[in-house]
This record gives C-alpha cells, sequence and structure tokens, in this order.
C-alpha cells in the first residue's frame, strides 16, 4: 500500500529529481527515508580504523617510495 505525501525540500534537491521518473523518486525518497527513520548514517571515515586507510593508502600505485614510507612510519606508531 502506498500514499502519496506533500514535503518541502531545497530547490537544488527539486532540481536534481526533476529529471527522473515518478518512480524512481518515488524510489529514491522513500530508500532515504527509510535509512533515516532506521537511524543508518552516511557512510563515513570515521566508521574505518586508522590503521586501515593507512594501508589503503599505503597500497595504492600512485604514491612515491618517499611517500609509502612517510605512510608506513605513521602506521607503525599507532600500533607501537
Amino acid at each position: 500500500m502506498k500514499t502519496v505525501i506533500s514535503a518541502n525540500i531545497p530547490v537544488e534537491l527539486a532540481i536534481r529529481l526533476k529529471d527522473k521518473t515518478k518512480g524512481t523518486r518515488s524510489r529514491v525518497i522513500a530508500r532515504a527515508l527509510r535509512a533515516y527513520l532506521d537511524e543508518k548514517d552516511a557512510f563515513t571515515l570515521e566508521d574505518l580504523e586508522t590503521e586501515y586507510i593507512l594501508m589503503m593508502i599505503w597500497n595504492r600505485k600512485d604514491l612515491t617510495k618517499l611517500q609509502g614510507e612517510m605512510i608506513r612510519q605513521i602506521y607503525l606508531e599507532l600500533n607501537a
């Protein structure tokens, strides 16, 4: 069963939703409300352990050797 509700949203959000079909808009809004009401916060880096973040950065291929060594040193100091 479904119902129609009325809500005021910022214009910029309305513009972004404008080109979506009504069904898609309803699903997006329902999903967002469900997450909010279930108290599921958006993902933040604070959800991850610092050691995990450092290991992910350390394993990146775009770091120089010196940058990698600096990240490794920080990791080692955290685990000392």
